[in-house]
C-alpha cells in the first residue's frame, strides 16, 4: 500500500485527507502537525467574544482522524528526498510515497523596539484567542497595529465589546491589498463613526512598558498611545525553512511548484500558504494567504495522487469581508492591481438597489468591475454593501473571471428579481457596471 505524508493541519492537509478517503482508493496516510488543536484562523477574530466556548472556534482532530488518516502530534526535523522519509523532533520516522508539504505561515513579528512586552498579542492561534479573550474582559484600551482585514475584523469586535480602540495603518488607508481607495475611504469613514481611531501614514516606532507590561505605542510623529494591550496584524510570512533544508526550490512567495503543484523533487508538492502562488489572470507570482486559495491546490495534488493529472490555474483571490454595517470583497485584480501589472483596463461601476425601492431597510450595492481592454475579459472587481450578501456578490465575479466572461457576457446573463431578495428586473449590479465599462470603451 502506497503511503502518503502531510505536513501541516491546516485547510490543505484536511483537504487531502478527504479526497482521498472518498476516493475508495487504499492509501496510508499519516498527517503530522505541530498544534494540539488548530484554531480556525479566519475566526479568531469572532472568537474573541466568550459567546461561544473556544473550541467552537478551533478545528476537531476527528476532521482527520475519522477520515482514514493517522494523527501525529509533532514536529517534523528533516526531510530525506533519496530515502523519501521524514524524521520528526521526538525521532519518530515516517516513509512516503508522496510527501505533502503544507506547513502554513506564520505571523510577521515587525522589529520594533520592546515587541517582546507582555499583552502584546498576534492574530493566529488558539493560544491567542484565549489571551485576546482575557484582555478584553480586563481592560478598557487597546491598539491594533495592521489595518488588514485581519487587523479591522479585530478591531471592530474589540469595539463592540466596549474597548476604546485605536488601528495604526502605516499606508495612506486600511484594507489597501484588497480594496481600491474609494472603497478604503468609505469602510475606513464607517469604522471611524463607530468609534474606532485610525491614524493612517503611520508607523509604529516603539512600545513603551511598565513592570514587565506594555502601557503605550510610540508613533512616528513622536505621539504616544496609552493602551492596555495591542494586537500585532501586519502580515504572514511562509513557512519554507523545512523546504529550503531539503533543497527544494523557493522563491520570496513560497515554495515553488510546478502547474501539478509538485517541487523541484517528485513526488513532493505543497500547497496553501506555504506554497508560491501564481495569478489566475496573469500567471506573475502572487501574495494569497486565503484559506479558499488552500483548499483549491490541495484538490490537484490530490488529483494528481489519485492518477488523474491535474493542472493547478492559478489563484483568483476571491475574498470578503465586513466592518459594523459594510461587507465588502474583492475577487481577481483590483484596479490599482491591475495598474501595477501594466495592463490596459477599464473600470465599469455601477451603484443599484438590493431591493425594490418601496422596501423597507433597502441600501445600495456598489459595484466595480475591472476588463482587459483588448480581450473585453472580467479580469478583477469589487463589491461594497450592506447586509449579509456580499460573498456571493464576489463568489459571482470569480466565477466570471474564470470562465473567460466578456463585457458582451455579462450585458446578456439571465438574472433573478424578487421586491425583497434583488433589485427590479431593470436592474443589475453587474450589468450596469458592464453597460458603464463599454461606454468607456
Amino acid at each position: 500500500m502506497k503511503k502518503i505524508v502531510i505536513i501541516g493541519g491546516g485547510p490543505a492537509g484536511r483537504l487531502i485527507v478527504h479526497a482521498i478517503h472518498k476516493s475508495h482508493q487504499e492509501f496510508d496516510i499519516t498527517l503530522i502537525k505541530d498544534e494540539e488543536i488548530n484554531a480556525n484562523r479566519c475566526a479568531v477574530p469572532y472568537g474573541i467574544s466568550d459567546n461561544k466556548p473556544v473550541d467552537k472556534f478551533c478545528i476537531p482532530n476527528t476532521l482527520v482522524t475519522d477520515f482514514g488518516a493517522k494523527l501525529v502530534i509533532d514536529y517534523v526535523a528533516s526531510i530525506d528526498k533519496d530515502e523519501q522519509s521524514v524524521k520528526t523532533t521526538t525521532g519518530q520516522k515516517f516513509s512516503y510515497d508522496y510527501l505533502v508539504i503544507a506547513t502554513g505561515s506564520q505571523p510577521l513579528i515587525p522589529p520594533i523596539p520592546n515587541i517582546d512586552l507582555k499583552n502584546i498579542v498576534n492574530v493566529r492561534s488558539k493560544t491567542d484567542m484565549e489571551q485576546m479573550r482575557e484582555f478584553a474582559k480586563q481592560y478598557k484600551k487597546c491598539v491594533v497595529v495592521g489595518g488588514g482585514y485581519i487587523g479591522i475584523e479585530v478591531a471592530v469586535v474589540m469595539k463592540k465589546l466596549g474597548i476604546e480602540v485605536s488601528v495604526v495603518e502605516m499606508q495612506p488607508h486600511v484594507l489597501q491589498t484588497t480594496m481600491d481607495n474609494d472603497f478604503a475611504e468609505t469602510i475606513e469613514a464607517h469604522i471611524i463613526d463607530n468609534g474606532v481611531k485610525v491614524f493612517n501614514n503611520t508607523q509604529v516606532t516603539a512600545f513603551e512598558g511598565r513592570d514587565g507590561n506594555v502601557s503605550g505605542v510610540v508613533l512616528d510623529n513622536g505621539d504616544v498611545l496609552p493602551t492596555d494591550f495591542v494586537i500585532v496584524s501586519v502580515g504572514v510570512k511562509p513557512n519554507i525553512s523545512l523546504a529550503e533544508k531539503t533543497g527544494i526550490t523557493t522563491s520570496r512567495f513560497g515554495i515553488v511548484t510546478n502547474e501539478y503543484m509538485e517541487t523541484n523533487i517528485k513526488n513532493i508538492y505543497s500547497a496553501g500558504d506555504c506554497a508560491e502562488k501564481k495569478s489566475f489572470v496573469t500567471g506573475n507570482p502572487t501574495l494569497g494567504e486565503f484559506g479558499t486559495n488552500a483548499v483549491f491546490m490541495a484538490k490537484t495534488i490530490a488529483a494528481n495522487i489519485l492518477g488523474d493529472q491535474t493542472a493547478f490555474p492559478g489563484i483568483i483571490n476571491a475574498n470578503a469581508s465586513s466592518a459594523f454595517a459594510y461587507t465588502f470583497g474583492s475577487a481577481g485584480l483590483i484596479a490599482k492591481a491591475a495598474e501595477r501589472e501594466g495592463l490596459d483596463y477599464v473600470i465599469g461601476e455601477s451603484e443599484v438597489m438590493d431591493m425594490y425601492p418601496m422596501m423597507d431597510g433597502m441600501s445600495m450595492i456598489h459595484t466595480k468591475l475591472v476588463f482587459d481592454k483588448g480581450s473585453r475579459k472580467l479580469i478583477g472587481g469589487s463589491v461594497l454593501r450592506k447586509g449579509h450578501c456580499v460573498a456571493a456578490n464576489v463568489d459571482f465575479i470569480s466565477f466570471a473571471i474564470q470562465m473567460g466572461a466578456t463585457i458582451e457576457d455579462i450585458l446578456k446573463y439571465q438574472y433573478a428579481t424578487h421586491p425583497e431578495l434583488a433589485a427590479k428586473p431593470s436592474d443589475n449590479t453587474y450589468m450596469f457596471a458592464a453597460q458603464d465599462a463599454l461606454k468607456k470603451l
